[in-house]
């Protein structure tokens, strides 16, 4: 099946396909903005496409569930979605296709736990906590290690902050029993639901998803945005994308509200900033 019939069933299940006899006329006088893509910034749209239509409710803001970075682009080129929202820069062959990147922001990549006072760890230790089979917290609690997806892009990042996170990353996805999250959704919720979890998630996704989890230090560190800038060593792309330069009005309202004031202010308070 296409992207775009996957797209399509998606909505329908969630409902967001609606028979024309059904359709209020406000509802059909609303013109939707359909987008998708990495999960850490799904929670982050809605409260984008909700601040949107607070100040213009002729714009409904679609946020389908994780399509990830990959198949967002693909939905984007087969005109699915109207905004796709990536886990990383474009790459050149990707902006040769027409791609088009509207804003990118930057969040911390972190690391959260279940515990209740996780503390912190230091940045050259995370290559014997990942290869340790038997990790445990300070207070002697069993630490156990979420794993992302190989296809995710956390691991990128990781292995491009510390090298060593190549072979203790490997040592971690062979050890039996070890979990491994597909998409964001469901790194979240093994890691509240796991007692003395060890998850790397952002902190963009961590606040828009008011996530029942602590952050754990990383060299001492706490990572609040404007640490991204600063002193906080660890953090990751979120890239609103189109298609061509000149998006259709409903759309190009939404990206001039995510640039607005306002919106920078919003997406602020869930942990990211603007991209230098």
């Amino acid at each position: 099946m296409s992207v775009t019939g996957v797209v399509r069933g998606t909505l329908v299940a969630a409902g967001l396909l609606l028979s024309p006899s059904l359709v209020t006329p406000l509802a059909a006088a609303a013109e939707p903005v359909r987008v998708g893509g990495t999960g850490m910034a799904l929670a982050a749209m809605r409260h984008l496409g909700d601040s949107l239509r607070a100040v213009r409710p002729d714009i409904v803001v679609e946020v389908l569930p994780s399509l990830g970075t990959s198949g967002a682009l693909r939905a984007l080129q087969e005109g699915a979605i109207d905004v796709a929202v990536t886990g990383r820069r474009l790459k050149a062959e990707e902006r040769a296709k027409g791609f088009v990147e509207t804003l990118c922001l930057r969040t911390p990549l972190l690391f959260a736990s279940s515990h209740p006072a996780p503390g912190g760890i230091r940045a050259v230790d995370l290559p014997r906590l990942y290869s340790d089979p038997g990790p445990v917290w300070p207070d002697g609690r069993p630490l156990k290690i979420l794993m992302r997806s190989r296809a995710g892009s956390e691991n990128g990042y990781l292995l491009a902050f510390m090298p060593a996170m190549g072979v203790a990353l490997e040592k971690a996805y062979g050890r039996p029993g070890v979990p491994v999250a597909t998409t964001d959704q469901d790194n979240a919720e093994l890691a509240q639901r796991t007692d003395g979890s060890f998850a790397v998630i952002t902190l963009l996704q961590l606040r828009a998803e008011k996530l029942d989890l602590r952050v754990v230090a990383l060299d001492g560190i706490q990572p609040e945005p404007g640490a991204v800038a600063d002193t906080y060593p660890l953090w990751v792309s979120v890239c609103t994308v189109v298609k061509g330069e000149s998006p259709p009005h409903p759309v190009a309202a939404l990206l001039a509200h995510l640039r607005s004031e306002t919106g920078l202010r919003l997406v602020g308070t869930m942990g990211a900033v603007p991209a230098e």
